[in-house]
Order: structure tokens, then C-alpha cells, then sequence
């Protein structure tokens, strides 16, 4: 995530707002590797810090976008409303993927592929977001350093 430039934007803790969107991306990753490797309790384990991680995130970006909706800046509005998409359809692929894991570890993987096939649409979800944020970066580079 890029810094904002501006007066109420440069409130924006976007450090702490990357921090834990990146750390959720590698808590989720470690669950659906650990998961593919049948390590069930290691992979629930992910998915709890995953889930912390991405709702401190959603936290931030929440406080965020009050920030760039009192600056009037409609392109930092927009920004901040593609972050909390992305962190919010991860929090539910990650949801969906902790909702999977019972269901494998009793062999219903009827179930479990339901759910996981779930995760997957929202973490492909995700990427689309992440790709409209980053494309709002290249289109105003002199609103963000």
C-alpha cells in the first residue's frame, strides 16, 4: 500500500494497514499449504492469525476511509473502499477455508470442497481489488509516494 499525500489523508496508517494485510496473506498461504499437507491443526492455527491480522487491517482502512472521505478527495476515497473490499474478501476466503478443515478432518470432503471452492472465488475476488487499487496508483502517481 502506498503512503497518501494530503492533510486528513496523511492520517492513514497505511504502515500498519500493509503490515497486517501482508501478514495475512502469509498466515493464509502457511493454512492452505498446511492444509494440502493434512497438518489440520497447524492450518486452523493459520487461519486464526490470518483472520486477526486481516480484520486489524479492515480496522485501519475503516479509520481510513473516514480520513479520505473528510479530505473530499474522491480518488482516496476510492482507494481505501478497494482496500477494505480486498481485506474483507479475504476475510471471507479465510473463513471459508477454517470451515473447510472440520470437514476433511471427518473425510466429508463433499462438504469440504464446497467450502473450499468458496475460499478460492474469494481470494480470486481479492486479487481483482488489489489490482483496481494498484491501478488507481499508477493512474494518480502524485497523490501517493
Amino acid at each position: 500500500m502506498s503512503g497518501c499525500i494530503g492533510s486528513s489523508t496523511s492520517n492513514i496508517d497505511a504502515t500498519s494497514i500493509n503490515s497486517h494485510l501482508k501478514s495475512g496473506d502469509a498466515s493464509f498461504n502457511q493454512a492452505a499449504n498446511a492444509t494440502n499437507k493434512f497438518q489440520y491443526d497447524e492450518a486452523l492455527t493459520d487461519c486464526n492469525n490470518a483472520l486477526s491480522d486481516f480484520n486489524l487491517a479492515e480496522s485501519s482502512a475503516k479509520t481510513g476511509l473516514k480520513y479520505a472521505q473528510d479530505s473530499n478527495d474522491n480518488i482516496y476515497v476510492n482507494y481505501m473502499q478497494y482496500v477494505i473490499s480486498e481485506l474483507d474478501t479475504k476475510i471471507n476466503a479465510t473463513t471459508e477455508l477454517k470451515t473447510a478443515i472440520p470437514y476433511l478432518q471427518e473425510n466429508d470432503t463433499v462438504n469440504a470442497n464446497t467450502h473450499i471452492s468458496l475460499s478460492n472465488g474469494y481470494m480470486d475476488k481479492a486479487i481483482e481489488f488489489k489490482t483496481d487499487r494498484d491501478n488507481l496508483v499508477l493512474q494518480n502517481p502524485s497523490k501517493f509516494k
